[in-house]
């Protein structure tokens, strides 16, 4: 029976609230209270049952039933006793996360989070992992603003409907409408459009330069950055797919390995489809383009014609954009670390890095100077659409607002100390099991020799051999 929680940590609108204890000591407290003093907590007892019946769990783990792997995953992963304890412990993290961040922070796991989620090894990469995946839960449960000065329950439907039960004309999907056209019928709209588009353009001669994404360092990030940029990438296609002045896009040196390959078929509709379309779907012909050609040969212009967008870079951008450019890069890389910078990247292609110069018209105050890539884009149509610098840095660039920091910051603090929990609790589990192994030969009890044959019957044999060779001596 699982003990009684002492003190609980909870996420209210972001804020931190303790019972008894600050964040730190409620997460110690509930890590030694659960096992985790050594390693973590094991799987409760339904949960094991799981793990060997595949049954559904008690009343008791609710908030953990979306949370648990399928039948067909445990038939296919879980195969040995080290695969069953790993499952266990990744539950344990995962009952703990959502202790911690609520029942509804994480999305339900299919077998493909499952997959990825059971495949990385490292326990910081796990916790980025499921904090990305918490984030974007968050953004998709935020509801949409309430225009100022209108009630909630004063929607539009509501007020269209008391319009036409007093007589009126209402000119609205459901009621009177020209053109009403929804999910499917409404993409394979905007679809059209954006084909024609991009054809208008090439035919007019007033093709906006090629874009083209620098996928080098892509399969070198952990779990959560690929995630992101995965979900970026989506993002800068949906931002071009709406546009009336789209870009060409391509991935270029994309090669993903078994991990990024399962992330991104899970995040690029563009190019796979989304989940309710099946094998029926088939990608636009002016989607972003995946190859593993180098840049330059995705650019398919001179170097000296193609611009590299680098945050790091020392050259700003020049004011009116240059006319010889034909295509611009831009990389999946947020420049934190040496081997993933993309000044390097543009060095070794011979391409001219450049740096847009936010910092002169937006004041980040704390914030990352690392824009998206549908922010960047949307920039640079702007600039190659001959607008001014300054204004198409304005017009792109959201900052969230003030009072939503404290809470980013104070759940990201929250964040870091269940990391640290966990990254402590299975360092000690490792060295735990290493003090094992190294056990002196003299430390481990010894084991009860058994004879072969009793004493009499090696006393007899003795004696029958003594007597055999007193004989042939004799002779």
């Amino acid at each position: 029976m699982r003990m009684r929680r002492q003190s609980e940590c909870h996420i209210v609108g972001g804020a931190t609230r303790a019972s008894g204890a600050n964040p730190l000591e409620s997460l110690v407290n509930k890590a030694q209270m659960n096992g985790m003093g050594i390693a973590l907590r094991r799987i409760s007892q339904p949960c094991r049952r799981f793990l060997s019946t595949v049954s559904t769990l008690s009343d008791e783990s609710t908030a953990l039933s979306k949370m648990m792997p399928s039948e067909n995953f445990v038939k296919q992963f879980i195969k040995r006793p080290s695969h069953r304890d790993k499952l266990s412990s990744l539950v344990s993290e995962l009952d703990m996360f959502l202790d911690l961040f609520g029942k509804d922070s994480l999305p339900a796991f299919d077998d493909s989070l499952w997959t990825t989620y059971f495949q990385t090894w490292s326990a910081e990469e796990r916790c980025e992992f499921l904090n990305d995946l918490r984030q974007e839960q968050k953004k998709a449960n935020t509801p949409a603003p309430v225009p100022e000065g209108e009630k909630a329950s004063e929607s539009i439907s509501l007020i269209n409907q008391r319009r036409e039960e007093n007589g009126e004309m209402v000119y609205a999907p459901g009621f009177h409408s020209l053109l009403e056209l929804r999910g499917q019928e409404f993409r394979e709209v905007i679809d059209n459009m954006y084909g024609s588009r991009l054809l208008s353009m090439r035919r007019c001669d007033e093709n906006l330069p090629k874009l083209v994404v620098d996928c080098r360092f892509l399969s070198e990030f952990s779990v959560a950055v690929q995630s992101t940029f995965a979900r970026q990438i989506q993002a800068l296609h949906d931002g071009n797919w709406t546009s009336r002045q789209p870009f060409d896009i391509s991935l270029a040196n994309f090669r993903p390995d078994s991990q990024l390959a399962k992330i991104v078929k899970r995040h690029w509709f563009f190019h796979y489809g989304p989940p309710s379309a099946g094998t029926s779907f088939s990608p636009h012909a002016f989607a972003p383009t995946l190859t593993t050609k180098s840049v330059v040969d995705a650019c398919s212009v001179d170097r000296s014609d193609v611009m590299y967008i680098s945050w790091r870079a020392r050259q700003f951008l020049p004011e009116d954009a240059p006319p010889n450019i034909r295509a611009v890069v831009l990389c999946a890389s947020n420049d934190y670390q040496p081997w993933s910078s993309s000044v390097s990247a543009a060095q070794k292609d011979g391409i001219t890095a450049y740096r847009i110069p936010v910092e002169r018209h937006i004041r980040f105050e704390g914030h990352s100077k690392v824009l998206p890539l549908s922010t960047t884009s949307s920039i640079l149509r702007y600039y190659f659409r001959g607008e001014d610098l300054g204004s198409a840095i304005r017009k792109s660039v959201f900052l969230p607002a003030k009072n939503s920091r404290l809470s980013e910051k104070e759940e990201r603090e929250v964040f870091e100390r269940y990391k640290a929990v966990v990254q402590e609790a299975i360092a000690r589990a490792e060295s735990h099991s290493t003090h094992k192994r190294t056990k002196k030969p003299s430390d481990m009890p010894k084991k009860p020799k058994v004879h072969r044959y009793s004493r009499e019957e090696r006393r007899r044999m003795r004696a029958m051999e003594t007597s055999s060779r007193d004989l042939s001596s004799s002779s």
